[in-house]
């Protein structure tokens, strides 16, 4: 068997590793069930063992419902919140099969609220470690697989010769607005770079630029020097002496980054 016929026979019984898992559940469920009967002396019914059991049945549809929603969910508290949310909904429902079968197929039909009161004490720690489980498994997965983020290196720029050649975001000093353009501060001269400031701020990494006012970018990177204005503002110095302001707004987010930064002093 070659590699890639192992991988597909591999990824095709994958795909029936929950059902096959719930069915164990059950059957672990209904022997366990038989065990505590005999231990006690007591008398053991199969069918509504079976019927208790099928907690387990109602899992497969509850993890496939909670895959669906958290795939469209970014934040991680939203991921949590939407997994205690349908664990509550496991143990709602729960009792309403349990009183529907019970009355179709059994002799008595069982209160909704006693199934309830057994669901909570039979299966709540082994629900909680199962969902908390699956949502860590697959947070792990998700960040495991999720691609490195990309960030711009380089631009391509006009000079004023209208010839357009490329320069590295290493040599950039900052960005300034100027409608509709943003005006490049790179080391030897000023480029023109058609778009907006947010936009272009989009593509930058936010380790490296951070933004120091409304309509200016700085590289952390090419700041010398921090001196405060005694106002809550900053004057930052680059390394090539140019002297920007750093706003009060933004100032917080400027010291925490220019404090992990390899620059030379800070006043």
């Amino acid at each position: 068997m070659t590699t890639l016929s192992v991988y597909q026979f591999i990824q095709y019984k994958q795909r029936y590793v929950p059902a096959v898992s719930v069915v164990l559940l059950l059957l672990i469920n209904v022997c366990l069930d038989f065990l505590v009967t005999w231990f006690r002396q007591s008398a053991f019914y199969l069918s509504e063992s079976v019927l208790f059991s099928s907690y387990w049945l109602l899992l497969l549809p509850a993890l496939l419902l909670l895959f669906v929603l958290v795939k469209k969910t970014k934040t991680t508290g939203a991921k949590i919140l939407l997994t205690v949310s349908v664990l509550l909904l496991h143990f709602i429902t729960y009792p309403a099969v349990i009183g529907m079968l019970s009355g179709l197929f059994y002799e008595h039909q069982y209160a909704y609220w006693q199934t309830f009161s057994f669901a909570l004490s039979a299966y709540f720690i082994q629900s909680v470690i199962i969902y908390g489980g699956w949502l860590a498994a697959f947070l792990f997965r998700h960040k495991k697989n999720s691609p490195a983020p990309s960030f711009l290196h380089s631009l391509i720029v006009t000079d004023s010769g209208n010839r357009k050649q490329v320069i590295s975001l290493k040599e950039v000093l900052c960005f300034s607005a100027n409608p509709p353009y943003v005006n490049i501060h790179h080391r030897s001269k000023k480029y023109l770079h058609t778009g907006t400031l947010k936009s272009l701020e989009e593509q930058l990494d936010a380790r490296q630029f951070v933004r120091i006012h409304k309509s200016s970018i700085v590289n952390i990177c090419q700041v010398v020097s921090v001196q405060s204005r005694q106002n809550g503002d900053y004057d930052a110095t680059l390394s090539d002496g140019t002297v920007v302001r750093v706003s009060r707004n933004y100032a917080k987010e400027f010291k925490a980054l220019f404090s992990k930064g390899p620059q030379l002093t800070a006043e």
